[in-house]
């Protein structure tokens, strides 16, 4: 990539624009191995559980931080419902505004309260659960990732 952004800079040069393509390409690589780091993730989600336990239907899956490694994170077992499975949602008795005012006040904490959130929310990672969530009877080896971002808002909002 460091290739295709040099010849690219030149290009860019040539049409007399001074950009940095070559540092844009480096802090791009440099963020991803720090994204796919999952001791990272684990520490964001224990940070993200203890952030939002206030807001009671939220619940963040327990990190087994003893079995997660930098390419593993063991987290524990949630069953859920998807967001799409809109039959789910009815049979587990899921009202679909009570829900969204959730997912709105708790990223409305995240941004403007706390400057730490969640930055791929999607319905693969934000599903359903009946509350309180049963103890598990064991650890499950793979289980979804919440991925949230440094606190890049923080100093926008003190």
């Amino acid at each position: 990539m460091r290739w295709y952004a040099q010849l690219l800079q030149r290009l860019v040069a040539a049409i007399g624009r001074d950009i940095d393509l070559v540092s844009i390409i480096d802090d791009f690589g440099e963020l991803i191995y720090r994204e796919i780091d999952y001791r990272a993730e684990a520490v964001n989600a224990q940070r993200f559980a203890e952030l939002y336990a206030s807001i009671k239907d939220v619940f963040v899956p327990k990190v087994y931080t003893d079995l997660s490694t930098s390419k593993v994170l063991t987290m524990e077992w949630v069953d859920g419902a998807r967001l799409v499975d809109a039959e789910a949602m009815r049979s587990l008795g899921f009202e679909k505004s009570k829900f969204v005012d959730t997912l709105v006040e708790c990223s409305l904490k995240q941004m403007l309260e706390n400057g730490f959130f969640h930055a791929d929310p999607h319905a693969g990672k934000d599903n359903p659960t009946p509350l309180p969530v049963p103890p598990t009877t064991g650890v499950h080896p793979l289980c979804t990732v919440n991925q949230p971002s440094e606190p890049i808002l923080s100093d926008s909002f003190n």
